[in-house]
């Protein structure tokens, strides 16, 4: 996705590019993914050519453009640019400067994979470009742009390309370097990068080594998006070996097979990055390639020499697939779509008391309103904040269409009723379970109420209680994952020409159905007539709003006849989830951010990061919510799924987030089940709870998070934008802070 497209002038070109897409795959719909069989190859290196090469030359630095308090330099002897705050007179530089430098670590303004059926090769733009004299560089417009012609060999490097021979690796790539409103860019139009025959570009690295250092003071941190934020505190001066950690913007494509691993695999909803170096810190924020984005960062080891504390973005250009078989001797390889769109860093600069993480997602904020990511229009002041309530209606069984019902239409008004009477003023409710399907939906096309909930008044009468009370309901959703009775036409293909689907455990297995589940993911051809024919057949059943349970939790690329990459998976479903939510709310499960322009709310936005926190290097942030409070409601996971319910409801408040609960309200057979869903023995302190919650920040709703950070070791504090600030202690002995007693596991709101 390009997070510019939704502004008026790219929302025309996307609907003309949409049509000149839609007749092209037309004309290429028996058109298969190409396929090699080839022997699982290592990586050919470039070889390093001198440190000089890989290094900033502070005496070579000449003055390209200034915008606001930035100014652009470029290197004429390496190539790579700096960005000078003059705020402060901080310089960030694309590789680092001699005095701050490894001895043998090749770092490079830019890195690129290729592989043809021989094998796969990796060049960089000093090793392969520089060295070999072969880079060049014009002005452009408040900027520069420099092209680096790469080769194995500097006669190669020096060609044209229409001079290079078959067999022979070579590649052209461009990239510029600009400012604009106070900040910096780099971009590269992927279309125009120029590779040898029989050869493609797998993936591409662009400034990984921006702002890179051997050295950090104590309170320095690389911030990274797992969960809902990360730091690697690069300070600590732990000495424990820290392995490279990347995170995949919007989840790993589930269309690219790839072998299983035991490496740890980190989901990110957002496509942003950063770095605090003493009193100044930076944001990268990839505005455009986000959909084939991957962030990587890694932690020097201290004690041991070598490496760099650093962060940057890496782009998988084009698809390709390795699958060797059961006996090990055989490797097929499949190479799918190239990504052809734009790559788009931005870079914002902040210092002093912004240079905090709670800075960063201000200026981040600020940008993805400005490129319409995030909604502009704030969120409705009121007086309570909602209880984010989940309900689950009904579960499948092992046969088609049967189901056991938790929760039907009469029992969850009841419930209402029982939270209302314990004064639970405001409820979001989110209906699970309510279509075929339930907990593994049929086809969107085909997905209507489940009969055993209830008959059309008895909802009716649920509906009418929401409006009457100004609750708000949302039935849930799954837009492009369905059941196996679903049409066979119906799925989207992987790269190796399977159908698309997805094996996972049944959370519902110890009440009702198999251990195991399979859903398929539709073929995206199919979403706009399934989302006709959804709204169509469910006209009768009124809702405030749809709770989207699949879209922001993972993207995937379509195989089918009409491919789709995942940069056109994200415009094909935002923009129907436009015309579901043309007179309804939209709620987004997860919260992947390019799923976020019309969205009104987040349910279970994630908290607990992939790679475990460690409290001395590695610590969860609330960067998401930072970026997200006042503009969209937004829940963490349900308090009471939680492995420590006091200290999940607590951090909800701390993160500004509504209460959330996942219930059922009829038991079971099994009291472990109910122990963990059922309302009855949870409501009394749930109540509680909500009204501490209101108490604390009920009037917050529209407000704006401007600060958090720990005071001390579990103690924090979060500030809004009308003065109010809150403390939270999460020790078992009392705290004082600022003449202010908090008490265990509490919260003090200070006005």
């Amino acid at each position: 996705m390009n997070f510019e497209k939704n502004h008026l002038i790219k929302k025309i070109f996307a609907t003309v590019l949409a049509i000149v897409i839609a007749v092209l795959s037309l004309s290429s719909c028996s058109t298969k993914v190409k396929t090699s069989v080839s022997a699982a190859s290592e990586i050919n290196e470039a070889a390093y050519s001198a440190r000089n090469n890989h290094i900033t030359n502070t005496n070579s630095l000449i003055y390209v453009a200034k915008s606001g308090l930035l100014e652009l330099y470029f290197d004429r002897t390496t190539y790579n640019v700096a960005i000078k705050d003059t705020s402060t007179n901080k310089t960030w530089y694309a590789l680092p400067v001699a005095s701050d430098g490894d001895e043998t670590t090749p770092a490079a303004v830019l890195e690129m994979t290729l592989s043809s059926e021989g094998g796969k090769y990796k060049l960089n733009s000093q090793d392969n470009s520089v060295a070999f004299s072969s880079a060049s560089f014009k002005p452009v417009n408040n900027g520069i742009q420099v092209t680096y012609n790469m080769a194995l060999t500097a006669e190669n490097a020096l060609k044209a390309y229409n001079e290079i021979a078959n067999g022979e690796i070579y590649a052209s790539v461009s990239v510029t370097f600009s400012l604009a409103d106070g900040a910096f860019y780099a971009k590269i139009n992927s279309g125009d990068i120029t590779v040898s025959k029989g050869y493609v570009i797998e993936k591409l690295e662009l400034l990984n080594y921006f702002g890179a250092s051997t050295v950090a003071e104590s309170d320095d941190y690389i911030f990274v998006p797992d969960a809902s934020g990360a730091l690697i505190m690069t300070g600590s001066g732990a000495t424990d070996a820290y392995e490279s950690r990347s995170y995949s913007v919007y989840g790993k494509d589930k269309a690219l097979k790839q072998a299983s691993t035991d490496e740890i695999s980190a989901d990110a909803i957002m496509p942003v990055f950063g770095m605090k170096s003493s009193q100044n810190a930076f944001l990268g924020i990839v505005l455009s390639g986000d959909t084939v984005a991957d962030i990587t960062s890694h932690r020097k080891v201290y004690n041991e020499g070598g490496t760099y504390n650093r962060v940057g973005a890496s782009f998988r250009i084009t698809d390709v697939s390795y699958i060797t078989n059961s006996t090990g001797k055989k490797t097929t390889r499949y190479v799918g779509e190239t990504y052809t769109g734009e790559i788009n860093i931005c870079y914002r600069f902040l210092s002093g008391k912004n240079a905090v993480y709670s800075g960063l997602a201000c200026a981040c904020r600020e940008v993805l309103i400005r490129e319409s990511v995030i909604p502009s229009k704030a969120v409705e002041s009121t007086d309570h904040i909602p209880l984010m309530l989940t309900v689950q209606g009904a579960i499948a069984k092992n046969s088609a269409h049967s189901y056991k019902t938790l929760s039907d239409y009469e029992q969850t008004l009841d419930l209402l009723g029982q939270l209302k009477a314990k004064g639970v003023n405001s409820i979001t409710l989110r209906y699970k379970g309510m279509l075929d399907g339930a907990d593994n939906q049929d086809e969107i096309s085909s997905a209507s109420p489940i009969k055993s909930l209830g008959s059309k008044k008895d909802f009716a009468a649920l509906e009418q209680y929401v409006k009457t009370q100004k609750f708000t309901m949302f039935t849930d959703l799954s837009l492009v994952n369905y059941n196996k009775k679903g049409s066979s036409s119906s799925a989207a293909y992987d790269i190796t020409g399977e159908k698309l689907r997805t094996d996972y455990n049944n959370i519902y297995s110890s009440v009702a159905g198999k251990e195991n589940r399979t859903s398929y993911a539709l073929n995206l051809s199919k979403l706009e007539d399934g989302v006709l024919s959804f709204m169509k057949n469910n006209k009768n059943y009124q809702v405030d709003g749809y709770s989207i349970n699949d879209v922001g939790n993972s993207l995937y690329s379509d195989y089918s006849g009409e491919k789709h990459t995942r940069s056109n998976a994200v415009n094909i479903i935002t923009s129907q989830l436009s015309v579901l939510g043309n007179n309804h709310q939209m709620m987004i499960e997860n919260g992947n951010f390019c799923m976020l322009s019309n969205a009104n709310a987040v349910v279970n936005l994630p908290t607990k990061t992939a790679y475990e926190e460690d409290g001395a290097v590695y610590k969860a942030i609330p960067f998401a919510q930072i970026v997200l409070h006042g503009i969209v409601d937004y829940s963490n996971e349900p308090i009471n799924l939680s492995e420590n319910s006091k200290q999940a409801f607590l951090k909800s408040i701390e993160y500004g987030a509504m209460p959330s609960y996942e219930w059922t309200y009829a038991k079971t057979d099994n009291e472990e089940f109910d122990a963990k869903y059922n309302y009855e023995s949870q409501i009394t302190q749930a109540a509680d709870n909500y009204t501490l919650a209101d108490n604390t920040i009920g009037n917050l709703r529209s407000a704006r998070i401007t600060n958090h950070y720990q005071i001390q070791n579990g103690v924090y504090c979060t500030e809004y934008n009308n003065s109010i600030v809150i403390y939270f202690n999460y020790n078992s002995e009392a705290v004082t802070v600022n003449s202010i007693t908090v008490e265990p596991m509490s919260c003090i709101r200070a006005n």
